[in-house]
C-alpha cells in the first residue's frame, strides 16, 4: 500500500517550499533581533551561528533530496516529485552559508575569502561541493531536461560527490564531537549503500 499525502494536490508543493524556508526565516529573524540589541537564542556572534545553521540545513536538505527516491522504492512514499524543490532549497542554504561567511565573518574582504579557501582544506572542500551543485541548479528546469536528454541524468550524478564533500567539510571543521555531523555521515553512508546495492543487483540481472 502506498502512502499518500492527505493535503490537496495544489497545496503540497507550496507546503514543501514553506517547510524548507522556515529554518532560514527563523534564524534570519533571530539575527536581525540580535543586531537590534534584543534578547535572542543567538550568542554574541550571530555570524558564526548563522553560518553554522545555514550549513547544517544545507546538508539536511541535500540529504533529504537524496533520500526521496529510496523512500519511494522502499515504502512507496510518493514524494520523489518534490526532490527538485528540496534540492534547490539546499542550494539556497549553501549560498546563504557562503554569503554569511563572506560578509559577517570576513567582513567582505575578498582577499581574505580566497586566502581562507586556499589555506583551510575543509573550506576548500565546501567550496568544491558548492561548485558541483551549481550546474545542477542551472539545469533544473524542464527545458534543460529536454535539451540534455540522457546527459541530464548523467550530469545530476554530481549530487553524490557534492554530498560526500559537504559531509566531509562538516566533519572536518567541527572541533569536538557533534551529533549532527555524525548523523549526517551515517545517513549519507546508508543512502550511498542502498544505491550501490541496487546498482549491483541490477548489474547482476543484466549479466544473467
Amino acid at each position: 500500500m502506498s502512502v499518500q499525502i492527505s493535503l490537496p494536490q495544489p497545496l503540497r508543493r507550496p507546503l514543501v517550499h514553506v517547510l524548507c524556508a522556515l529554518p532560514l526565516l527563523y534564524w534570519g529573524w533571530q539575527t536581525v533581533l540580535t543586531a537590534q540589541g534584543q534578547f535572542t537564542v543567538i550568542s554574541t556572534d550571530p555570524g558564526a551561528v548563522l553560518a553554522d545553521k545555514s550549513g547544517f540545513w544545507a546538508i539536511n536538505l541535500l540529504l533529504a533530496s537524496l533520500a526521496l527516491t529510496p523512500l519511494q522504492r522502499l515504502f512507496r512514499l510518493r514524494w520523489v516529485r518534490y526532490r527538485r524543490a528540496v534540492g534547490l532549497w539546499a542550494f539556497v542554504y549553501v549560498l546563504t552559508h557562503i554569503l554569511v561567511f563572506y560578509t559577517l565573518i570576513l567582513g567582505r574582504d575578498l582577499a581574505e575569502f580566497w586566502h581562507e579557501v586556499v589555506e583551510r582544506p575543509y573550506i576548500l572542500l565546501g567550496a568544491l561541493a558548492a561548485l558541483l551543485l551549481l550546474p545542477l541548479v542551472l539545469t533544473s528546469t524542464q527545458a534543460a531536461m529536454r535539451l540534455l536528454k540522457k546527459r541530464w541524468q548523467q550530469l545530476h550524478y554530481l549530487v553524490y560527490p557534492a554530498a560526500i564533500l559537504a559531509v566531509i567539510h562538516q566533519l572536518w571543521q567541527v572541533k569536538s564531537f557533534e551529533i549532527g555531523a555524525v548523523i549526517h555521515t551515517l545517513v549519507l553512508v546508508l543512502l550511498l549503500g542502498l544505491r550501490l546495492h541496487w546498482w549491483l543487483r541490477s548489474a547482476r540481472r543484466r549479466v544473467s
